[in-house]
This record gives C-alpha cells, structure tokens and sequence, in this order.
C-alpha cells in the first residue's frame, strides 16, 4: 500500500541515528574491550608459543630416548594446541561480553525530548509501527522497541497492520450481515413451511 501515510526510508534512517546515539558509548566499551582483551592475548599468547620453543626437554631422557624423540618432535604441537583452546575461551568469553553490553543497551529508555523529536520525524505509518511494536506501555520507549521497529517496518509490519484493518473491518461488516440476515431469513422460512 502505497500512500502519503506509508513509512518511507528516512524514517528508518531517524530510527538509526537515534538508537545510535543511546547506544554509542556502550558500543565503543565493547569494542575498546575487545581490542585490548585480543591484543594483550596476542601478546601472551606470542610468549607462550616462545617459551615453548625455547624450552629444555632434556627432563624427559630419564623417560627414555623414545619419549625424548617425541617430546622434541611434536613439542610445538602443544603450545599451539594450548594457545587455541585457551583462544576459543577467550573468544567464547568476549561473544559474551559483546552480548551483555550489547542486551544492557537495548534497556536504555529513550528520553521523552527525543521521542518528541523522532516522532516529528516520522511518517504516520512509521509511527503507527512504533506503537504497534510498543506493547507494554508501562514500560517507556526503549533501544530495543526502536530496534524491533526498524525490524518491522524492514519486514513490511505497516502493510500487514493495514491488511488486519481490512480484514477486521470486513469480518464486522459480514457479522453486521449476519445479525440482520437471520431475522429475513427467518421470515422466508415461514413462508416456506406455509406451502
């Protein structure tokens, strides 16, 4: 449905910008965590990989000279082994990191200065996407509602409220039907039985 009230694509840009401005600083602190967590590993993990190199194995030929052969052999298996597994924890830990931060921001209200502001902005499809997506209304407007209309209005919610409208609105007209409909269907059915 195309018409003058349908959400446009700058209405999408001003729910961006405002959900990137509430979610900027914790954006940045997730990143600048991330970089200095991945860069003080790399660091570690370049000495680990170099202890492991220059480590003596020579404790080992009490073993025997077998197990010395080996241990000397596939050494640098092990650091590295250890190096990756410690790094698909860390990796692991920083997603959930990311994550958090990122569920923690969906949480910031939106102050009531900047909804009035974005709703000026808006379409009035646009906003009644917004309102669709802003179920609870004890709660304020949050990151996350802002999101979730970016989201529906992507998936094309405004046309399906539309279409709900309609469908509503006949389903009422057919029932307005039925109601009068079965007092001159009755009056048929009597002149029916007269026969």
């Amino acid at each position: 449905m195309k018409t003058s009230d349908a959400p446009r694509l700058r209405d999408r840009h001003a729910l961006h910008k405002t959900i990137f401005r509430y979610t900027l600083m914790s954006r940045a602190l997730a990143t600048l965590v991330v970089v200095a967590v991945a860069l003080f590993w790399w660091a570690a993990a370049t000495k680990i990989i170099a202890f492991g190199r220059t480590r003596d194995y020579a404790v080992f030929d009490s073993l025997g000279a077998e197990i010395l052969d080996w241990v000397e052999r596939y050494h640098l298996f092990f650091w590295w082994g250890l190096v990756i597994i410690c790094s698909i924890f860390i990796a692991y830990f920083l997603y959930v990191f990311v994550v958090f931060v990122h569920r923690r921001s969906q949480l910031t209200p939106i102050s009531a200065h900047s909804v009035a502001q974005l709703l000026r902005e808006l379409q009035p499809g646009s906003c009644e996407v917004l309102a669709w997506v802003w179920q609870d209304r004890r709660e304020p407007i949050t990151v996350g509602v802002l999101q979730r209309t970016v989201q529906a209005l992507r998936h094309g919610r405004y046309e399906l409220i539309k279409l709900s409208q309609a469908h509503a609105d006949l389903l009422e007209q057919h029932q307005e039907q039925q109601r009068t409909q079965p007092l001159n269907a009755q009056k048929e059915r009597e002149v029916l039985h007269t026969f």
